[in-house]
């Protein structure tokens, strides 16, 4: 098992078995590893707007968000090739809604409720 700061690294390198490795290296979207990516940057969360946060790992929280929903934004557009296997179109919605409270409360510094 991960530590949340792995499971944020992993997905930031690539690395197999991580959500960002499924998203680009095999094109499929693995709600698994989507809740456990964003499980990981809620556990993450400093308490308190004061709180420092390392400046490496919010690099590869916004890193990984971002690239995240670029991958979204590809798949739908008509003039690239990009397609994502098994992505939860009903659905999509409530999935960018929940990872972007989670980047956010992560910035903040605020606990998810």
């Amino acid at each position: 098992m991960n530590t949340p700061a792995e499971v944020i690294a992993y997905n930031y390198q690539g690395i197999e078995g991580s959500f960002i490795y499924d998203l680009h290296e095999q094109n499929y979207f693995n709600p698994a590893s989507f809740r456990q990516y964003v499980q990981a940057i809620t556990e993450l969360t400093p308490i308190g707007a004061d709180t420092a946060v390392d400046r490496t790992l919010m690099e590869q929280v916004f890193f990984t968000y971002s690239y995240i929903l670029k991958s979204i934004m590809w798949h739908f557009d008509m003039n690239d090739q990009s397609v994502i296997d098994n992505l939860p179109e009903e659905q999509l919605v409530e999935y960018v809604d929940r990872l972007e409270a989670v980047v956010r409360q992560f910035i903040r510094g605020e606990a998810m409720l």
